[in-house]
């Protein structure tokens, strides 16, 4: 029932924020009653029925003993991902993971937190998603697989077995990464692509079999233009 429900507060107020919300008001333990962000980012008072409020001010309306959180960043920035997860960390709050219940998660998997875990995701046995991963809809992480934090996993991706995902990285959609392999930090593999080898870090790799293509250690992943949200 609703009133059973714990309290969460979203970071962020964009449309990607809401569809988060959505998910945990429908279908977790959780209901938002509270979206935040930076003030110098604050631009209404109410988003969806419930007020958007500073995070700076975050302790002076809600107590961590009540209530947790979780950073719903977007796709932007791989690097901001990581820095606003970062961030929200230093408030004190519990921070929580949305697992779906039409995802398949085996019971010997690890799942860290803010973590996305949406559905039809498979997590095959001993495989661990770590902290502040998006893995998305009917993605598959195929056993004794580790996808470091900060990562994201677009819909329809493969991981094979006993493959490890380097930190801040992302995998496009349907994609496929062989198994055996190591993946190096923020490796970017374009949609379709299939990766048979091991990865430079800060590099992205294309086609089938994959090749390097370019090399993005300045400014990060960058995925989606400044326009849009």
């Amino acid at each position: 029932m609703q009133n059973d429900k714990k309290d969460l507060i979203i970071y962020g107020d964009s449309s990607f924020a809401r569809m988060i919300a959505h998910y945990f008001n429908t279908d977790s333990p959780y209901r938002v009653i509270a979206y935040c962000v930076d003030e110098a980012y604050r631009k209404q008072k109410e988003m969806d029925g419930v007020p958007v409020i500073a995070l700076e001010r975050i302790t002076g309306h809600f107590s961590p003993k009540m209530c947790a959180v979780f950073a719903a960043i977007g796709y932007k920035s791989v690097r901001t991902h990581k820095v606003l997860f970062e961030k929200l960390k230093g408030y004190g709050f519990p921070i929580v993971s949305y697992v779906s219940s039409r995802a398949h998660v085996d019971i010997s998997s690890k799942v860290g937190e803010n973590c996305l875990i949406l559905p039809g995701v498979v997590l095959e046995p001993e495989s661990v998603v770590e902290d502040n991963c998006y893995v998305n809809s009917g993605a598959i992480v195929c056993h004794h697989s580790r996808i470091k934090a900060h990562s994201i996993l677009a819909a329809g991706s493969v991981i094979g077995g006993y493959t490890t995902v380097g930190e801040s990285s992302l995998i496009g959609f349907n994609a496929t990464v062989a198994e055996l392999l190591e993946l190096g930090e923020e490796t970017l593999l374009g949609a379709g692509s299939l990766l048979l080898e091991n990865t430079q870090n800060h590099t992205m790799y294309v086609g089938a079999p994959a090749k390097a293509v370019r090399e993005h250690r300045e400014n990060g992943i960058m995925i989606i233009p400044a326009n849009l949200k």
